[in-house]
């Protein structure tokens, strides 16, 4: 017979640190929502949880990157609109100056009217920007309708998801109707006519721009959402299993504790059951 060491009530002990540790760890997840706070807790497991957030976090970049382009484009499509509001002014004021009843005096009128217009456009093209990026980008060409130049930008995860952002210079020199003349009707209408069609396009393809930019957030939010499901199947704590297994710890361990208390007695139980042999 063992007195010395108490074999039992190490064992009891041993079990009574397991579920200490058990229960901390059950607590520990219930308090951080997540099952997997290192490698050790599922080493299986970590790498691919790890690779999951930091591809919803490379999304959540992408997104934001779509979205201030897309507010870039939208600021650039305000400014264009309005230019093409202008030349339809400009256009009207060349079609009443071809009137036979206007005098020298009223063509004038007409004339300072269109080169305020113009001064407009000029101030839109050049002053209209989205944080330091201008709306214009000056060509040494006139009525030149392709980008002068282009910026690109990142709108998904991988190397080669992105997206050409294309320039142009709508000044009125590049538009072609620097030197309209009220005097010579057919001239300037013709010149004014380039000018509307050219910005008609410039806004097309902004347009279409955008549309790509708004199909390709909602495929990056649809794909989110599959990866933060992924994600949390293998990382997230289930809070109602783990206060079931927080519970069942605390009563294993108030338990052990009751056992240790009376496996303690052992030895002196079994002294005293000596001393009164005789």
């Amino acid at each position: 017979m063992r007195l010395t060491h108490n074999m039992y009530s190490l064992s009891i002990y041993k079990t009574y640190k397991g579920r200490i540790s058990d229960g901390s760890k059950a607590l520990n997840n219930i308090s951080t929502g997540s099952k997997l706070s290192s490698a050790k807790d599922n080493p299986g497991k970590i790498g691919r949880n790890e690779t999951l957030k930091i591809q919803v976090l490379t999304n959540d970049a992408a997104s934001k990157n779509i979205q201030d382009t897309n507010s870039m484009l939208q600021t650039f499509d305000g400014s264009l609109q309005e230019i093409n509001d202008n030349l339809a002014r400009i256009k009207e004021l060349t079609v009443s100056a071809g009137s036979g009843t206007l005098s020298d005096e009223d063509k004038k009128i007409i004339q300072n009217e269109i080169d305020n217009v113009k001064k407009d456009i000029n101030d839109l093209a050049n002053n209209t920007e989205f944080n330091g990026i201008k709306l214009t980008s000056i060509s040494t060409s006139s009525l030149n309708e392709n980008p002068t130049k282009t910026i690109r930008a990142s709108i998904g995860t991988l190397s080669d998801e992105n997206i050409d952002i294309p320039f142009f210079d709508e000044t009125t020199s590049n538009l072609g109707i620097d030197s309209l003349d009220v005097n010579d009707v057919n001239t300037s209408l013709k010149s004014v006519d380039k000018a509307i069609q050219m910005v008609s396009k410039i806004i097309s393809k902004y347009g279409s721009i955008q549309n790509r930019l708004e199909g390709t957030v909602d495929y990056l939010s649809s794909k989110d959402i599959n990866v933060q499901k992924a994600q949390s199947r293998i990382g997230d704590a289930d809070i109602a299993e783990e206060m079931m297994n927080y519970s069942k710890s605390q009563l294993l361990v108030n338990s052990s504790i009751g056992l240790l208390a009376q496996s303690n007695n052992f030895p002196k139980d079994c002294l005293n059951i000596l001393a009164n042999v005789k």
